[in-house]
Formats: C-alpha cells, sequence, structure tokens
C-alpha cells in the first residue's frame, strides 16, 4: 500500500481527526446542512428527557446495519465509521428503554461517506509540468478574445457574458495582466496598456460626486452589453441590478493596487485609495462590513457580513503603501472578526455575485478558511494554538470540499452526470467541482505542508495539481471552469477568467514550492 494512502486511511477512521466536532468545548454543530463527509462525523440530535441510552444504526449502500449504543445523542460515529463502505449512508438514533431495547425515534440523517486520500499513485501522471500549466495558462488569459478585446476597444466584449459582473471579472484581467508582463517580457508593454485600459473602464462606471456609494465600482452592470448572450449564462444578474456585494469593490482596489506598483501611475493608488476610505468611514463595530447593498439609498439590504480575507489583503497592501495606521487597523480588525466570529462558530458562509445570500450554516464554502490556513503558515507558525486551528481548518475543507473518489450520485447539479475527480467543490448552493476551488484547496494543502512539513498534505496538493494539468487544454491552455461532462466540456461552455486566474496563480507558487523541494 501507498504509505501516503495508508496515513490518509489512519487518519479518516480516527475520532481524534474529525473535522471540528461540533457539541466540544461548546462549539456549534456546523454541518446542519452538510451532506458528504470524509471524516468521523457527529451530529446534533436532541437530548430526551429521561432517556440515558441511545442506538446509533447506520444502514449502508448494501442495505447491512452497523450499530452501537451511547449516553449521547450527540455521539461520534467513531465506532463503527470505518465499517462503513464509501456510499449512502441512512443513519437513525433511537431513544433505549429500560428493557435494552429500542424505543422511539430520536432523529435521522442520510449522507454520503466520501472515500479518503488514496494516494497520488491512484491517479494518472501529471501531463505536464506545473510551471508549464501555469505560464500556458496565463498566456491562454492573454489571448482569450474577451482579454484581448479591452487591448483593441478598451470597452468589455459585448457577448462576453460575465462581463456583467465587472468587478469581478475586470478586476481578474487587470491582475493577470500584471502577472502576465512580468512572465513574458516581450508583451509587457501591451499586457499593461490592456490592463490601464481595462482600469480606466471600471473607473468610467464607478459612482461618483455625492451618490453614497461614491468610489465604489458597480457589482453589476449591462452596460454595453448584450442582453441576450448574457441571460443566457448569466441570469442571476439580472434580478441582482440595483444591488452591490461589498466584497468586490476590494477585489478592484487590490488591482488598482498592483497595477499603480506596476506603472507607476498614481492615478490608480488613487482610486484605491478612494475604495479604502469609503470602507474605513462604513467599518462595523465587529470590524467586517455588511454584505449587501442597495445602489441607490447606499443602505444595507441583508444583515450578512462579509467573510473575506481579501480585505486583510487590500488594507495589508495599502498600509505598505501608505504607512497610514488607519488601514493597519482596518486590516487587525478584519482579522480578528474572521478568528473571534468565524473560527468559534465555522459559519463559513459562501458569499457569491450570483446566488442568494443565506442563513448560518446553510451555504458553507472553503474559500476563507483556506485563505487562514495561508495566513498562518505565513505569519503564526510558532503559535501552537494557531497551528492546531489550521490542522482543523483543513481537515473541515478536506471533509466536504474535496472529492478523491467517485462523486454521490444524488448530487447532480447539472444534466451531464460526468463529473472529474480529483477536484475541489465550490459551495453547498454549487457543489460542483471547480477548478479555482482545487487550485485553491490545492494551495491550502501546500501551506499546510510548509507549516508542518508533514509530506501527507504535499502529497495531497500534488494529486489535485495533476489533475488540473489533464484536464488543462493542451493546445490552449485553457482550464476549463467546471469539472462537468466527458472532457469538462461545460467548463469550456461556462468559462470564468476569473477561475482561471486563480489556477495558474496557484499552480505557479506550487511548482516553486516543490522547485524548491526538489519534489516531482
Amino acid at each position: 500500500m501507498d504509505k501516503y494512502r495508508e496515513q490518509a486511511l489512519l487518519e479518516y477512521n480516527c475520532e481524534k481527526t474529525a473535522a471540528h466536532p461540533g457539541g466540544v468545548d461548546g462549539r456549534p454543530f456546523w454541518n446542519l446542512n452538510s451532506s458528504q463527509f470524509m471524516f468521523v462525523p457527529t451530529f446534533q440530535f436532541p437530548r430526551i428527557p429521561g432517556i440515558t441510552e441511545y442506538l446509533f444504526t447506520a444502514e449502508d449502500k448494501d442495505g447491512k446495519n452497523h450499530s452501537f449504543k451511547s449516553d449521547s445523542p450527540t455521539a461520534s460515529l467513531a465506532p463503527i465509521w470505518a465499517d462503513i463502505p464509501v456510499g449512502i449512508v441512512c443513519l437513525k438514533v433511537e431513544s433505549v428503554g429500560k428493557d435494552g431495547e429500542a424505543k422511539h425515534l430520536v432523529g435521522a440523517r442520510t449522507f454520503y461517506k466520501s472515500a479518503p486520500f488514496p494516494g497520488r499513485s491512484a491517479f494518472p501522471p501529471k501531463a505536464r509540468s506545473y510551471r508549464e500549466c501555469a505560464l500556458a495558462a496565463f498566456r491562454y488569459i492573454y489571448n482569450e478574445p474577451m482579454v484581448q478585446h479591452w487591448l483593441i476597444n478598451g470597452t468589455p466584449m459585448p457577448d462576453y457574458p460575465h462581463n456583467v459582473y465587472p468587478s469581478k471579472t475586470i478586476d481578474s484581467v487587470i491582475r493577470a495582466m500584471v502577472h502576465y508582463a512580468k512572465l513574458e517580457p516581450s508583451e509587457k508593454e501591451n499586457a499593461l496598456k490592456l490592463a490601464c485600459r481595462a482600469a480606466d473602464y471600471l473607473l468610467s462606471i464607478s459612482f461618483e460626486g455625492d451618490h453614497p456609494l461614491a468610489g465604489l465600482p458597480p457589482t453589476y452592470s449591462f452596460k454595453g452589453l448584450d442582453a441576450e448572450a448574457v441571460n443566457k449564462v448569466a441570469p442571476a444578474a439580472q434580478s441582482c441590478v440595483g444591488t452591490m456585494m461589498m466584497i468586490y469593490p476590494i477585489s478592484a482596489g487590490i488591482a488598482y493596487l498592483t497595477l499603480a506598483e506596476a506603472t507607476g501611475d498614481d492615478k490608480y493608488l488613487k482610486a484605491a485609495l478612494r475604495i479604502a476610505e469609503y470602507y474605513k468611514a462604513n467599518v462595523l463595530p465587529s470590524g467586517s462590513w455588511y454584505l449587501l447593498y442597495d445602489c441607490e439609498s447606499g443602505k444595507p439590504l441583508s444583515g450578512n457580513v462579509c467573510v473575506n480575507f481579501k480585505f486583510i489583503d487590500f488594507f495589508h497592501m495599502l498600509y505598505e503603501k501608505t504607512n497610514d495606521e488607519a488601514w493597519h487597523d482596518l486590516e487587525i480588525g478584519c482579522y480578528k472578526y474572521i478568528v473571534e466570529t468565524c473560527l468559534k462558530n465555522y459559519n463559513w458562509e459562501g458569499q457569491f455575485e450570483d446566488v442568494a445570500v443565506s442563513g448560518n450554516y446553510q451555504n458553507l464554502t472553503h474559500f476563507t478558511a483556506n485563505n487562514l490556513i495561508g495566513y498562518i503558515s505565513k505569519n503564526l507558525s510558532e503559535d501552537e494554538k494557531m497551528k492546531s486551528e489550521a490542522q482543523d481548518l483543513m481537515r473541515y475543507v478536506e471533509d466536504q470540499f474535496v472529492v478523491w473518489g467517485e462523486h454521490p450520485d444524488w448530487n447532480l447539479n447539472f444534466k451531464e452526470e460526468i463529473r472529474h475527480y480529483p477536484a475541489g467543490l465550490e459551495q453547498y448552493f454549487c457543489y460542483a467541482p471547480i477548478d479555482s476551488s482545487t487550485t485553491t484547496i490545492m494551495g491550502a494543502f501546500a501551506n499546510m505542508y510548509t507549516l508542518t512539513k508533514n509530506r501527507l498534505y504535499l502529497e495531497k496538493a500534488m494529486a489535485l495539481a495533476d489533475a488540473v494539468t489533464r484536464n488543462q487544454d493542451k493546445k490552449t491552455g485553457m482550464i476549463p471552469t467546471f469539472w462537468v461532462g466527458e472532457n469538462c466540456e461545460y467548463g469550456y461552455e461556462n468559462f470564468w477568467i476569473n477561475c482561471q486566474l486563480y489556477s495558474a496563480t496557484a499552480m505557479m507558487e506550487l511548482a516553486e514550492l516543490t522547485e524548491k523541494e526538489g519534489i516531482n
């Protein structure tokens, strides 16, 4: 047996490596809406007055029952977990009477037991080196007609549907071109010119004057776009026009700062500062910001609060640039919010411009948890408590958002039945294999390796990276967004430029790490 597969299997069946179990030291049960588990789970079932014993019975995919008794209705499934095969599991918990027999149903859950990491050798080899994959991916972005349209026209391509999300899409174009200018010196002039034209357009459609959101670019805009083409691929945007999701102006601010650094043009620094001033004036006592606002009134539309590490990155960049303590205070305040609120309650809320805001634990995702792992790896490697938190976070991410084997049959988000693996899933509301989710999680595994020097983490990172190289188009360098359908055809039809940028950047970082370590 592959030694890393053996190590993974031991963790898979060990109660001590459960993914942040609820009910321990007052922890909430974050898995109320979870549908799959890799590590030993615990569930929140009610304690019945007068009942001192409970019978747990799990029926596996083959109809075989696995049972144990406990004095708690929230007991871990550790006594039977190793005996349950991968597949659908129907669990019921019953009260036990004084005669030792089951009496009444206390609760039930149906879920999928996911396959453990089988070892990198269980998958086909990578199709090309990680560095070659990254370079090809950046090159594809530069040559993509939607991107070249910015260089030629300085406006968004009308029939590229995701231009309806200008802050997200244009921000990605800007940052990708700054990266590409460094990687391909022969294209530096055009790449930066392209980035400037995209940035200038984003500035031109930003709110101005005395508008309550002055200085912020819109989250949704149909300006100059083919409405029919947009609505065919991005129908959610139409119902969201007139609202703003506050995580996206921050993305634009980061893009402006990177462009200002690359070009020396203070216009973009001033644009970033104007965005920052809005957030400084509207920060909540918690250290974060309301998520959704009305564009006309500038008032919040929900009580949901931003959960995004980009705020920390943005204000850190500003502080390094200006030495203004105000930005350092905002950076620290947002970090404290994530640690004191999200790390405590594990409500890692999925916040995306094309899905509705959700209630607690309804739409969990992995992105901010991964970012926190990276922060701990970089800044807190000597803090044993935070190091332990990082390990717990990684188990949560792998438990809920990594597929090492077959996907559950019930999880058919698309008409295509083929969903590729190994892969990372995006969010509960889009529980599909996505390239940027795969590479973001890959990066978290790599950060865990850096933090702990546990080679298993790097093996998992490389297994996901190998899958990226296999799914990448060998001629163009395009990495399909959705790994759904034969040859990922759905991912080619519904392509997101921001996902390609995430993947290209993460693959380059992994290339640098493995080259430094001398590992293939």
